[in-house]
């Protein structure tokens, strides 16, 4: 059992509500066209970007250090319920003196890679070219190690999975070798598993920060000389955000694997500490990994704030050497998202059948019957969740305080992606059903990306033809009962002004379903919510900014702000933060990205 810390409790919060104006012109608009049978283009619910100003000039430095923390599938009612029940103190005790946002929506797709990249770029997927950490590019060619003979030439038609998961660890399963022996700690991205382009007369990988098509506040801190450090649920995430063409920007990347093969029942890890991960799987072999269990995924996530604690130490993560406390460092949490969707293989006696030791009275995922999105009910297990994440957060903010630096840093929390649904009653198990109405229809696409959204891309030699004949495909089941439970289909002129042109850019899907929302393309027994989704359960996140010098002074300013604001701003927020121009991302100067307001 982890101790449980806490932060200094102030006796009442200074509750200052900040409601933005809402200037049609300048606030993110949710523009949604009635779906019929008849009209010829279905439109999706579409953002545009904030624009209330341009980032201007680097301002004067007001932090040392920004310390950005996601806490994975964390809605801003889940915020708001956990602080009401006492469930989260550290977060309550830090709102006090900081900013929370309650109208922060996240990327579209909410798709963890996109969402990662919103954090760090500023850039929706249009500009940043990554939609899914599962996409497709029509350009690329597999990786070598997924070949008959472990190598490419690119030569032949071009067009591939572009996968940049657990897919390119290096012991991730191979042409030839169907087993993966994945580690917890120390993957490293393997060459050999990277989709492969002609770039420059050769054939070479696509390095997963060329894959990203901006640059990052890593890469634009680099420049300026600041040391930084990262810490996500793949080692292909952490190489992803040092931004296009500079491939080791972040200093002290702490690679971990959400989804390791070999999970011990314990071990040691770089602060020294023992992990206990209660559903252990020593030899790789099943049948449980850690997101099998809540448990195994608390003792992940310490994994890594144990190597946050190392760096706010003067260590490196690993507490290998010494190191300079990062200018931008920070980790995600898997807990809260994995208490959010998963049936208990233990626990649930449906999973389980029956097995001995499951409980007639467990509650899967996150949510209680009654649940809605603003007024959320936490089930035990998602309780446990929460809890488990406001201590490790509460353990950051009194290492920061101890010493010394807790004054110079600022904290940003929020989520890259929400999950839905929140409401179980709405949930919709129906499996592929987007693929059958295409497949019935003879439209077989290249790849279909799925899970509560569906992203289509057209193999290139026929995408036109079959783009044609699956739009009308899927129009027509709407009007048959609607089986893929479609709400919104997005493609034609529609999908190019949000996403691009799918006839010039590769890495734009042909079709995206948004489809009700409850749904999930999945007959899997192990879980009850998801994301990736545009629905406002997938994108209607946690924000909360904190300067550390109001905890240090008890200066309580805590500040409420209703208006939209996107998870995109977080970005240009961090290098105002540390007195950098803004103006450098190229988020900032294309997409007129512009920092949070208040903070």
């Amino acid at each position: 059992m982890q101790a449980r810390w806490s932060v200094l409790q102030p006796a009442a919060r200074v509750n200052n509500q900040l409601t933005l104006k809402e200037d049609p012109v300048n606030r993110p608009v949710r523009n949604k066209v009635i779906v019929t049978a008849t009209v010829s283009v279905l439109a999706a619910l579409v953002w545009l970007t904030v624009r209330v100003g341009y980032a201007g000039a680097a301002a004067k430095a007001v932090s040392g250090h920004v310390l950005l923390i996601s806490i994975d599938g964390f809605h801003a009612s889940d915020l708001a319920t956990c602080e009401t029940q006492g469930l989260c103190p550290n977060l309550a005790s830090l709102a006090h003196y900081g900013t929370t946002y309650t109208n922060a929506h996240t990327s579209e797709p909410s798709d963890s890679a996109p969402g990662l990249m919103a954090l760090a770029t500023g850039g929706d997927p249009k500009l940043t070219g990554v939609y899914y950490d599962d996409s497709y590019d029509r350009t690329a060619y597999a990786p070598p190690a997924q070949t008959p003979t472990l190598s490419q030439n690119c030569t032949g038609p071009a067009g591939n999975e572009a996968p940049y998961f657990e897919n390119v660890d290096t012991g991730a399963p191979t042409f030839h070798n169907p087993n993966g022996i994945r580690p917890i700690i120390g993957p490293t991205v393997d060459p050999a598993q990277l989709i492969f382009l002609k770039q420059m007369g050769k054939c070479q990988p696509i390095l997963p920060n060329n894959f990203l098509r901006t640059n990052s506040i890593f890469s634009v801190a680099s420049r300026m000389k600041l040391y930084t450090a990262w810490a996500d649920k793949h080692p292909v995430y952490n190489a992803q955000v040092a931004g296009n063409g500079t491939p080791n920007t972040v200093d002290d990347p702490f690679n971990t694997e959400i989804n390791a093969d070999l999970i011990p029942p314990s071990l040691v890890d770089t602060r020294g500490i023992t992990v206990t991960f209660p559903l252990p799987n020593p030899d790789g072999t099943g049948p449980y990994f850690i997101t099998d269990s809540v448990g195994n995924t608390e003792a992940y996530d310490q994994i890594k704030v144990d190597a946050i604690l190392n760096e706010i130490d003067g260590s490196n993560s690993t507490a290998t050497k010494a190191a300079p406390v990062p200018a931008i460092f920070g980790m995600n949490f898997q807990a809260v998202s994995v208490g959010q969707k998963l049936v208990d293989p233990i626990l649930s006696c449906v999973r389980s059948h029956n097995a001995p030791g499951c409980d007639p009275n467990y509650v899967p995922g996150g949510y209680e019957r009654g649940s809605t999105s603003a007024s959320p009910i936490f089930t035990p297990q998602l309780t446990g969740a929460i809890q488990f994440v406001d201590s490790a957060i509460g353990s950051m903010v009194n290492e920061l305080r101890s010493k010394g630096v807790l004054a110079t840093t600022a904290i940003i929390i929020t989520a890259k992606h929400g999950q839905s649904p929140i409401d179980p009653a709405t949930l919709a198990l129906i499996g592929h059903a987007e693929t059958t109405v295409l497949n019935n229809a003879g439209v077989f696409p290249a790849q279909v990306t799925d899970d509560d959204v569906a992203l289509i891309w057209m193999n290139p030699a026929t995408q036109a033809a079959d783009t044609a004949k699956g739009v009308a495909a899927l129009q027509n089941s709407m009007s048959q009962g609607n089986p893929a439970r479609i709400q919104t289909l997005l493609y034609g002129p529609a999908l190019v002004a949000q996403f691009g042109n799918p006839a010039t850019d590769p890495r734009t899907p042909d079709i995206i379903i948004q489809p009700i929302p409850g749904t999930i393309y999945s007959t899997s027994s192990a879980k009850v919510m998801e994301h990736g989704g545009f629905a406002e359960d997938d994108t209607h996140v946690a924000l909360l900014t904190v300067n550390g010098a109001n905890v240090v002074n008890g200066a309580l300013v805590g500040t409420t702000i209703s208006g939209p604001v996107r998870t995109y701003q977080v970005a240009p927020t961090i290098l105002s933060h540390l007195g950098l121009n803004a103006n450098q991302l190229d988020s900032v100067r294309t997409e007129g990205i512009q920092v949070l307001p208040g903070d």
